[in-house]
């Protein structure tokens, strides 16, 4: 460009900021350079005043920003402010110029600048990097500054001086120096397909720190290609990498999913009832291929939806997700279940627990190739779901290191990271659906359930609903069941070859709705904003039923408490889902009803002692108020026996129980006793009791 065209362009810049970012412009000159340090403009502002002049930065926009940013400092401003270093930050570029990583060719963007979409999945430490260098000459003292544009370090041909080359030194005092990070983008878990693309992005000054892993964003900047090198040879290959130059944070519940005028009207028109029963219709769609198992469903639909977060005055806040786990006998449809919801969910991330790490599954600082090959964060499952839902299959092989490590992003939903001089808290606003087997690959019917897995009951009590499913033979039941599933597979093979189906071969592959409108569903319903009760008659009928439940038992001292008011936290959350699946502003009695009754189904599945009674130890401990009494007793028999040592004679022990507990009963919790290290065999035959039960 010529002077002229180059001193028109700057003013026709200097009127574009006047017109449209005046108050702006204000604010910045009050807050430079401590506070605010850039002035960011839309695209679509600049496009509405010069469409071309738009056009132009997107193709080349390190010369546009140059001017751009000549332009704000050459703007009228009180005569003891100057904008010296000050950025102007494009941003909100066109939908056609804004993209997933890998979603465009290098080849064809390169010098372009474009949109960025997609999660941080790692982020280096900020570093300090040299933009001018102050070369100071050792033989005659001449000082010469070279800007440092590109990566490569550029050191002086010769001394201007005395026209020798070198040596020089750097003068740091007389350097420009910018702090730096490095961030890496990857495209979303809902819409990547096997492990996803990324793209690593450079940022510098006041854009730093203000994304970390986990977040989800739109960085605009321009794209190069760089050379990269093997050992000290240059390769023919061009890596691509962005300068990012604007940072959006996009809501951490966005899922990313376009939903058509009309598709949103279809849900809106199923969201009323005209069909059926909302959460029924959505509950027959999600795994048509799996025969009952219909409250199950219901519920996995609403833990996709969850409920609202709730933050209060003091800062202190309540999940509004709930987790969700089911333990069964193989072949029941427990792993389907978890394999559909991770399929459905709008925000995504699935866990095996064979091979699991606690890396991978919620969050770590590591060295790699990244940056420098410095310390960066890595995000894990928990922290890439952040927003959605982490489906974890095979929960029961995953190792008890890692099952341990869920417990603070389950309950606080955020991971601490302190390592190798990071300190990072991580959002995990997450749901867990999990699917677990017995301990010994099915359910024994006289043994209580609590015993047939191996699970920390600090883990347990952190799930909202627990299932239980067993493979148990009926007749009735296994007939329908067969059918449903010989139907299922004809059905798939003859829709395939276009022949025409059975009714009941119908009703295994037409669902009421369609997996993508179901996918839309859920995605809709995540927005809706939090429900109120839709009057104090609704919220005195859950605070009757919450009190009713907690009375079952009675109120004598030595009963079992029936339940924690952490279950009553967990009503809330799922009539709140209820509201929101049906894009209710209002909890209603019928949401709360829904709640009450899924919530005591789990409780009779996963909650009871060995007589059938209602028991939250079973749970937040892992051992019933029973269990508790019957070792107690077994600890106060061998105490009272005990011979010289303090050990007694297990026969003795179990004659002297055997008409208060059961012979058998007896054998059983002292074995339990021994491989949980609450007792001891000094010798054969006898027992030593050495430590508390728990």
């Amino acid at each position: 460009m010529s002077a002229t065209t180059n001193h028109e362009l700057t003013n026709e810049l200097i009127d574009f900021l006047g017109g449209y970012y005046r108050d702006e412009i204000g604010t910045l000159a009050q807050h430079y350079p401590e506070e605010q340090r850039s002035l960011e403009i839309s695209f679509n502002d600049l496009y509405t005043f010069d469409a071309d002049l738009a056009y132009d930065w997107l193709e080349q926009p390190e010369q546009i920003r140059e001017y751009a940013e000549e332009a704000l400092r050459l703007y009228d401003l009180p005569a003891d402010i100057k904008l010296t270093r000050a950025h102007v930050r494009l941003g909100d570029v066109p939908g056609d110029t804004t993209y997933y990583p890998g979603e465009y060719s290098p080849t064809d963007r390169a010098g372009q600048y474009l949109g960025i979409r997609g999660e941080i999945s790692k982020a280096s430490d900020v570093y300090s990097r040299i933009t001018n260098a102050a070369f100071e000459c050792q033989r005659c003292g001449t000082t010469s500054h070279i800007p440092q544009i590109d990566a490569d370090f550029q050191e002086p041909h010769e001394c201007q001086g005395c026209e020798r080359q070198g040596p020089f030194n750097i003068d740091f005092d007389q350097s420009d120096f910018v702090d730096a990070q490095l961030l890496r983008v990857q495209t979303p878990p809902e819409i990547a397909t096997g492990a996803g693309q990324n793209i690593d992005v450079s940022v510098e000054d006041d854009l730093v720190d203000r994304v970390t892993v986990g977040d989800r964003v739109m960085i605009s900047g321009t794209l190069h290609i760089e050379q990269k090198t093997s050992g000290r040879k240059k390769t023919g290959k061009f890596e691509p990498y962005v300068d990012g130059e604007h940072i959006g944070i996009e809501d951490s519940d966005r899922t990313d999913i376009d939903i058509e005028p009309d598709e949103q009207a279809e849900i809106t028109r199923l969201t009323t009832g005209e069909d059926d029963d909302p959460l029924e219709l959505a509950a027959a769609s999600l795994a048509p291929k799996i025969y009952g198992l219909d409250h199950i469903k219901r519920m996995a639909i609403l833990a996709m939806v969850g409920g609202s977060r709730v933050v209060y005055p003091s800062g202190d806040a309540d999940r509004g997700d709930f987790h969700m786990l089911l333990l069964g006998d193989p072949g029941t449809g427990k792993s389907k279940i978890v394999d559909r919801v991770e399929q459905v969910a709008p925000r995504s991330v699935g866990v095996s627990g064979k091979g699991a790490t606690i890396a991978g599954t919620t969050a770590t600082a590591d060295r790699d190739d990244f940056g420098d090959e410095g310390w960066t964060l890595k995000a894990g499952a928990f922290v890439k779901a952040n927003g959605g839902i982490v489906c974890i299959d095979e929960l029961d092989d995953m190792p008890s290191d890692v099952r341990a490590a869920m417990l603070e992003p389950m309950s606080k939903q955020s991971i601490h990271i302190t390592k190798a001089g990071i300190n990072a808290h991580l959002s995990t606003q997450t749901c867990v659906v999990a699917g677990a087997n017995p301990k010994y690959g099915r359910f024994d019917r006289y043994e209580p359930v609590e015993d047939q897995f191996d699970f920390d009951s600090a883990l347990l009590s952190r799930f909202d609903l627990i299932y239980t499913l067993t493979d148990q033979p009926d007749p009735e039941q296994d007939d329908k069941i067969t059918g449903h599933i010989l139907d299922a597979r004809e059905a798939a093979k003859k829709t395939d070859r276009g022949v025409e189906l059975t009714e009941a071969e119908e009703g295994t592959v037409d669902t009421p709705v369609s997996e993508d409108l179901l996918r839309k569903w859920v995605a809709l319903a995540k927005r809706q904003p939090a429900p109120t009760y839709e009057s104090e008659d609704v919220k005195l009928k859950l605070r009757d039923n919450f009190t009713t439940l907690r009375g079952a038992n009675g109120y004598d001292q030595d009963s079992p408490v029936p339940t924690t008011f952490r279950k009553l936290e967990g009503i809330v959350r799922i009539a709140e889902a209820a509201a929101k699946f049906e894009f209710s502003e209002v909890i209603t009695e019928r949401h709360v009803a829904i709640a009450t009754k899924h919530v005591g189904q789990s409780m009779r599945d996963y909650g009871r002692d060995e007589e059938g009674t209602l028991d939250v130890d079973v749970q937040e401990t892992g051992s019933s108020k029973t269990r508790k009494d019957q070792l107690k007793l077994i600890e106060s028999t061998i105490k009272s026996i005990a011979e010289d040592g303090g050990a007694a004679y297990r026969p003795d022990v179990v004659d002297e129980l055997a008409d208060e507990i059961g012979e058998k009963k007896v054998e059983d919790l002292l074995e339990k006793a021994l491989r949980r290290g609450w007792a001891t065999e000094p010798r054969s035959d006898y027992i030593r009791w050495i430590g508390r039960y728990s």
